[in-house]
């Protein structure tokens, strides 16, 4: 298992609730994390695990009464910014079509994944360039959409084709597949055990602030 592209991402488990990930080229990792932030800007926390990240939130969740704070642990690798929520951030922070955070030339490629969603949704990818969508696809074709979507989904569509992902029935084969075809096409990493064990830059970028 390659620890230094994205198909480990697969296999570990970046939050309990799945993952919700942001990967950039042309911002870094602080910069994409602002992006990512309700009006009013990101708070920054003091470096956290992902554990350390979710416990946050939990924390501040208890104090407040109230279930909406998202944190993101962030930085840079292989010339890409990338950011991870933790938190509230299904149905908050993607997936969507658009969302602002590629405007001014930058290309931004999106990685979620709900894993507790009673409708067990599959996997999606999705790349943003310069505040437009440019392709999209659920990393598990076979009972879902088969459809690569975007004005760009030629730059995938025969990749995804000669992975056999479409007709690939096994769920974690056609998501563990996809991530590397993308992981190839758009050459995308993220470490792992910088992921999985290190402590990040934080910061909250919805819900109330911390006191």
């Amino acid at each position: 298992m390659s620890s230094g592209g994205i198909t480990w991402i697969a296999d570990d488990d970046i939050s309990w609730l799945g993952y919700y990930i942001k990967l950039a080229r042309g911002l870094t990792g602080e910069q994409l994390a602002a992006r990512l932030a309700a009006p009013g800007g990101p708070v920054p926390v003091q470096a956290t695990t992902g554990p350390q990240a979710e416990a946050l939130v939990d924390r501040l969740d208890a104090e407040r009464g109230d279930a909406e704070n998202i944190a993101v642990r962030y930085g840079d690798h292989a010339g890409l910014g990338f950011a991870l929520a933790y938190g509230h951030w299904p149905s908050v922070l993607g997936p969507a079509y658009h969302d602002g955070t590629s405007r001014d030339g930058a290309h931004v490629f999106e990685l979620y994944y709900e894993k507790q969603n009673p409708k067990v949704p599959p996997p999606a990818f999705a790349y943003f360039h310069d505040d437009h969508y440019v392709c999209g696809f659920d990393m598990y074709m076979y009972t879902w959409s088969q459809e690569i979507t975007g004005p760009g989904a030629d730059l995938i569509r025969a990749d995804t084709d000669a992975a056999g992902i479409p007709e690939q029935r096994e769920r974690d084969t056609a998501h563990r597949a996809s991530l590397a075809v993308l992981e190839q096409r758009f050459e995308l990493a993220l470490p792992r055990d910088l992921i999985l064990d290190a402590s990040l830059p934080t910061a909250l970028v919805r819900g109330q602030q911390p006191r």
